[in-house]
């Protein structure tokens, strides 16, 4: 394999890495900021109504700018906010008026939902102060919890991150109210005191359409860009309560597998936990034994029409909570780490004996290692194995930063498979990024090590949004844990997407894009075209209709067998997509989705439809039913794929849900659901009953679970 790419590769990662260090000695720019008013003898009581003195008398956030639906005017909705803490928690307070209280609208109770109908209000904050990573607390006038973790300059909301955390908000006069407390345990931060910490608010008012902000935030950014936050003053934070955390739990199961032939119970029950201990270093320590999942969503049904794998994201609370601390590569395309290679195999569930991990930031750097073993699995065909992962990183100023991460995979006493890479961000300012990374697999059972290269450039400003990028994947590079779509590439990837705004009418903003992406094989083959053109339209009443047209051009480098019996010959083929995509607001009791694609496909054609439908009828309840369908006819043979799923999710109270999913795909003849109640009967603690029926061809299964959990916090 040629090696001066390689080289060249490297030598773009030294000069990008000096760039940074260049960038990162700048200062961070005056921002807005608050105080906040330390708690001597006085209590609050989180119930929503602002009546503690401390809220009359403490500094006040305010004068908040819209975003939306007219950038940089002052807000027509007036917030007030204030923040207080005392020596084990953070308290904020806001004061939300409206120009017409009566239409202040709440519709969720469930943990983590989007609020994309209701009133809601969110607080942002970056205890560290490194403009890389934050916590989102979310809440609506019903007082529903929405937590999240964000990174990568407000691009990505990891919202399977649930804290502990509480609430209370009510209606009044003026508008409405609201009170959060956030035990210090619940965030990490660096001790000491005359803290400063990254704060930002965001306010939504659906009847007005307008998104505002504390620290403002223009629309082309992200709503919870890290950087563009404001400063939170006075904090002086020098112990966390509660630092050990103990969870154990019990299951119970019972399972039927039935066919004509055979008429098979089972009956299981197991018991685990999870142990937490924080140190005063900053870091947090995680260990589990028996490890359980059982109570995790299952996933949606996909169908897959290309060469390569599909991408099902890591649902277990386990690796979701710190995950931000591992992420490392492209999301479903090249990542070295991929949290479900532990645990899940050929799409059943491998026994995981145990394992921990060791997460957190100390100054600048940020750390994270995990260590997991599995159990055999006869049914599976698995040996016992070990998993390893160490990911280290350090901030630069205020947006860029540099790391490292290396994993192992092996069967045990044995040696494995280890994946080594390096990744770095350039940020200078809020409109430019420039980030990449360098992977590199092998091991003593991999016949030769491989590498991958990635180069991004990004520019946003009101009116032009700009990517270059450039990524090459050897045909060898195969990291044992991690995810990898597509070996032996090398693509070209850019788009130029403008963002007009008519002076009146109905449409809100329009977008222009053009896209195009090329790929080849290493050795200089080609092997794909797009040439992807669109148009799009944001209206004022909410609405949003794409309309695009997409000529490619691909190379089949050996006989394709998309479905039984149907094999696309290798060769090269022509064909253009156009698609039609309407969503209506998603604020309306009954919102939707239609999508409708056409075009050729290789030597023959396909047509898929999209239909997506949800309705909220009432506070805390909402349903939903979808059907995608592809038609596809080709020379060799034609298929039809449809999968239809229905769904509901039903709040009882802001503890207690009722969720259920039904999923039908016609191919695999598969009828599938899941049915979970849920009751969080304390803080921490949660009672789970789930019930999964499934039929396919003549067999017909039933499992009903039951999952307790008890979160123990002596200290």
């Amino acid at each position: 394999m040629p090696q001066r790419p390689h080289r060249f590769y490297r030598l773009f990662f030294l000069i990008l890495a000096l760039l940074i260090a260049r960038a990162a000695a700048g200062q961070e720019l005056p921002k807005i900021a608050l105080t906040a008013i330390p708690l001597r003898e006085e209590t609050i009581t989180v119930d929503g109504a602002l009546d503690e003195p401390v809220w009359r008398s403490a500094e006040e956030a305010t004068g908040f700018i819209a975003s939306e639906p007219v950038d940089g005017l002052p807000a027509t909705a007036e917030s007030f906010v204030r923040v207080a803490y005392d020596q084990n928690n953070l308290y904020i307070g806001a004061d939300l008026h409206d120009p017409d209280p009566l239409l202040v609208y709440a519709d969720e109770r469930r943990r983590d939902a989007l609020f994309d109908r209701s009133d809601a209000f969110s607080v942002l904050i970056d205890p560290y102060h490194d403009h890389q990573t934050a916590f989102l607390f979310e809440t609506n006038p019903l007082s529903a919890l929405s937590d999240a973790l964000v990174s990568q300059q407000g691009e990505r909301i990891d919202r399977d991150w649930d804290g502990l955390w509480e609430a209370a908000a009510r209606r009044t006069e003026t508008g409405w109210s609201v009170e959060f407390r956030i035990p210090f345990s619940t965030i990490r931060f660096e001790s000491g005191a005359s803290q400063i910490w990254g704060l930002q608010f965001r306010r939504r008012v659906p009847h007005l359409k307008e998104t505002s902000f504390w620290s403002r935030v223009s629309r082309e950014h992200p709503d919870f860009e890290i950087a563009l936050a404001g400063h939170l003053t006075g904090i002086e934070a020098f112990h966390q309560e509660r630092r050990l955390w103990i969870k154990p739990y019990g299951r119970g199961s019972y399972e039927i597998n039935r066919t004509e032939l055979n008429d098979d119970r089972h009956i299981d029950t197991d018991a685990g936990g999870d142990f937490r201990y924080k140190f005063r270093t900053n870091l947090t320590l995680d260990l589990t034994y028996r490890t359980d999942f059982a109570e995790t969503e299952a996933d949606l049904f996909q169908t897959n029409l290309t060469r390569f794998p599909l991408f099902f994201p890591e649902k277990r609370e386990f690796f979701l909570e710190g995950k931000n601390f591992y992420d490392f590569g492209l999301s479903g395309r090249v990542q070295p780490f991929f949290s479900r290679r532990i645990g899940l195999a050929r799409g059943q569930i491998v026994p995981i004996l145990g394992g921990g991990k060791l997460t957190g930031k100390v100054g600048p750097y940020g750390i994270g290692s995990l260590y997991m073993q599995t159990e055999a699995d006869e049914a599976v065909g698995l040996p016992a194995e070990r998993f390893g992962v160490v990911r280290f990183s350090r901030d630069l100023g205020v947006r860029s930063n540099v790391g490292l991460i290396a994993t192992d995979r092996a069967e045990r006493t044995h040696s494995g498979s280890q994946t080594l890479g390096f990744d770095t961000t350039l940020a200078p300012n809020e409109r430019l990024s420039l980030d990449g990374f360098w992977a590199r697999s092998g091991g003593a059972d991999r016949e030769a090590p491989g590498q991958v290269h990635y180069q991004n450039f990004i520019w946003r400003d009101p009116f032009w949004r700009i990517n270059v990028s450039h990524l090459r994947v050897d045909e060898a590079f195969d990291p044992a844990l991690g995810f990898v779509q597509q070996t032996d590439l090398d693509e070209s990837f850019g788009y130029v997407d403008i963002r007009p705004r008519p002076a009146s009418g109905p449409i809100r903003e329009i977008g222009l894009k053009t896209e195009m992406t090329y790929q080849m094989e290493t050795d200089g083959d080609f092997l794909y075209k797009s040439n992807y053109n669109r148009v799009q339209a944001d209206f004022w009443s909410g609405d949003f209709l794409l309309i695009s047209v997409d000529p490619q051009r691909e190379r089949l480098p050996e006989d394709f067998e998309i479905r039984p019996g149907i094999v696309i010959p290798a060769g090269t083929y022509h064909y253009t997509h156009t698609n039609i995509y309407f969503n209506t607001d998603v604020r309306r009791p009954v919102s939707g989705i239609v999508s409708l694609l056409w075009g050729g496909f290789y030597d023959g054609s396909r047509t898929s439809l999209l239909l997506d439908l949800t309705a909220a009828p009432g506070a805390g309840l909402k349903l939903g039913a979808g059907w995608q369908i592809n038609w596809v006819d080709l020379p060799q043979g034609e298929f039809t794929t449809q999968i239809i799923n229905g769904d509901f999710s039903w709040s009882l109270t802001n503890w207690m849900l009722l969720q259920g999913l039904v999923q039908w795909d016609r191919e695999a003849r598969l009828l599938a659901a899941n049915v979970r109640f849920s009751w969080e009967y304390r803080e921490g603690s949660r009672l789970y009953l789930i019930v999964n029926p499934s039929h396919q061809g003549d067999e017909n299964a039933l499992l009903v679970l039951t999952k307790l959990t008890w979160l123990w916090q002596p200290l």
